[in-house]
């Protein structure tokens, strides 16, 4: 049996060793970290870097709905009404996909304005703009910035006579550029991403 004497220093211990337990971590516990979620990647605002294109022959096969020739009317920028006639007769079409929230479309714009002024006596330039309900005025400052002269005909996206050809140029990314050749057909593949004053480069090669 355990004497009294016994017991009582050894409650005493324990109670010191608790209080000492309790000084040394005044502080209360962090709680334990929980991971940042991951930032979702937006695909049609974040492009891949442009890659060297080798540009197949078109294909009607591939892209059997689109009209050969283009044929559309669409109301441009400043409500115009424009039709394939307003691009005149070319030997190549320059369809561009493009959004006034795009960062990459809005640098380059000034690129485009540049290819579009020196080539558009040899290619008919349009631009389908993604947000032309939502930012009309904001697409208008953008392109007289950037010097986009009126022969690069910009219109809805959503105009009823495009929906085949936007259907071509919805990638998943924007910019997206196709290239079709007057007499009828898409150059394949679509440029993806903004290429800058590399389009005069792609042009030249086209018109070889």
């Amino acid at each position: 049996m355990i004497k009294k004497r016994v017991i009582v220093p050894l409650l005493m211990l324990v109670s010191i060793l608790l209080l000492v337990s309790c000084a040394g971590s005044s502080e209360p516990a962090e709680p334990p970290a929980t991971p940042a979620p991951e930032t979702p990647v937006v695909e049609t605002t974040n492009p891949p870097e442009p890659e060297p294109v080798s540009v197949e022959e078109p294909s009607e096969d591939r892209f059997p709905f689109l009209p050969f020739p283009l044929v559309f009317s669409a109301t441009d920028l400043y409500g115009n009404e424009v039709t394939e006639t307003s691009l005149g007769e070319k030997r190549l079409f320059f369809i561009h996909y493009w959004a006034t929230w795009c960062g990459p479309c809005v640098q380059e714009m000034p690129d485009l304005a540049r290819v579009a002024a020196d080539y558009g006596d040899q290619v008919g330039f349009i631009a389908l703009l993604d947000d032309y309900d939502s930012n009309l005025s904001g697409a208008k400052r953008i392109t007289e910035s950037a010097g986009v002269p009126s022969s690069f005909v910009m219109v809805d996206a959503k105009t009823p006579d495009l929906r085949d050809l936007l259907a071509v140029v919805q990638t998943g990314y924007v910019p997206t550029t196709v290239i079709m050749i007057g007499s009828g057909g898409i150059f394949d593949p679509p440029l993806v991403g903004a290429y800058g004053e590399a389009y005069a480069q792609i042009l030249d090669m086209l018109l070889e």
